[in-house]
C-alpha cells in the first residue's frame, strides 16, 4: 500500500471537510439590499457578494446567498440550521452569538448632506451640540461613538426603514444630515427613480464619519468556528480589493 498516497489524499480530504452541522450542497449565507455592496437586482448580486462567493469557493465551497430585510436576515443566520452566517457587518455584535471573519472588504461611511443646508463639523459631539436632526437606518450599526451618543439621546438619530426614506426625507429637509455610505449614496442617485434629479441637490458631506471594515458574520459555535476557519483559508486565497475593483469595471 502507498501508504504516503493515501496519507496525501487524507490530508487534501480533510483540508475541504465541512463541518458536520452543515450538508456541503446545503451552505447558505444570508445579506440584506445594500447596492452596489450587496443586491438580488445587480449581477453577482453585487461586488461584496462576489467577495464572499469566490472566498467560498477558494475554499472548495458553494454557497447559496439569501436576501432579506436586514433584522431578518441576521436572525435567519442564527435560527435557521442550513445558514453559516450573514454580511456584511461593520461588527458581528448586532445580537449575540456571532463571530467575525477576517475582512472581506471596507465601505467609506459618513453623512449625506443638503448643498442648500451644508453642515460644518469636527467631530461627533458638534452634531449633538448643533441639536442636528440626523437620519439613520433602523438596525443598522453606525460608529461606536455616534451610536453611543445617538442611544443617551446626545445626537438626535431619527431612524427610517432605509436609505431612500432618509435621502427623500433630507431633500425636503425634514433632517439636516443621514448617515450614509459613500457608494451607496452615488449608487441611489444614479439608479433610484424617486431620487431622479437630486444629484446636484445631495451630496456627500467632505468629512468622513469612518472608513468601516465589513465582516461576514458566523454562529459562534464549534460548527461555525470550523466554517469561518475554512471561509478565512479561501478569503486569504483571494484578492479582496482586486475582486471589487473587477467587479465595478466590469458591471458598471
Amino acid at each position: 500500500m502507498n501508504y504516503l498516497g493515501y496519507l496525501r489524499g487524507l490530508l487534501a480530504a480533510m483540508s475541504f471537510a465541512v463541518p458536520a452541522a452543515y450538508a456541503a450542497d446545503s451552505l447558505t449565507v444570508t445579506t440584506l439590499e445594500w447596492p452596489p455592496y450587496t443586491s438580488e437586482n445587480l449581477p453577482k448580486g453585487g461586488a461584496t457578494t462576489e467577495v464572499v462567493r469566490q472566498a467560498f469557493a477558494a475554499a472548495g465551497l458553494d454557497v447559496s446567498v439569501v436576501t432579506l430585510p436586514w433584522k431578518r436576515a441576521i436572525s435567519m443566520a442564527k435560527e435557521d440550521a442550513k445558514s453559516v452566517a450573514y454580511f456584511p457587518g461593520y461588527h458581528c455584535r448586532h445580537v449575540d452569538g456571532f463571530v467575525a471573519s477576517d475582512p472581506i472588504g471596507n465601505g467609506p461611511l459618513g453623512f449625506a448632506e443638503n448643498v442648500n443646508s451644508p453642515v460644518t463639523w469636527a467631530n461627533v459631539d458638534d452634531i449633538g451640540e448643533q441639536k442636528l436632526k440626523v437620519g439613520t437606518v433602523l438596525g443598522y450599526a453606525n460608529t461606536d461613538e455616534f451610536d453611543e451618543k445617538a442611544g443617551t439621546g446626545w445626537i438626535r438619530a431619527i431612524p427610517a426603514p432605509d436609505d431612500v426614506t432618509n435621502l427623500r426625507k433630507l431633500a425636503r429637509e425634514r433632517i439636516d444630515i443621514a448617515v450614509i455610505d459613500k457608494l451607496v449614496l452615488s449608487y441611489l442617485l444614479a439608479t433610484e427613480d424617486s431620487l431622479k434629479d437630486l444629484n446636484e441637490v445631495l451630496v456627500f458631506n467632505e468629512r468622513p464619519l469612518e472608513d468601516k471594515t465589513l465582516y461576514l458574520c458566523f454562529n459562534d459555535d464549534e460548527d461555525g468556528r470550523a466554517m469561518r476557519d475554512k471561509f478565512n483559508e479561501g478569503l486569504a486565497k483571494i484578492n479582496v480589493e482586486g475582486v471589487v475593483e473587477n467587479y465595478f469595471e466590469d458591471e458598471f
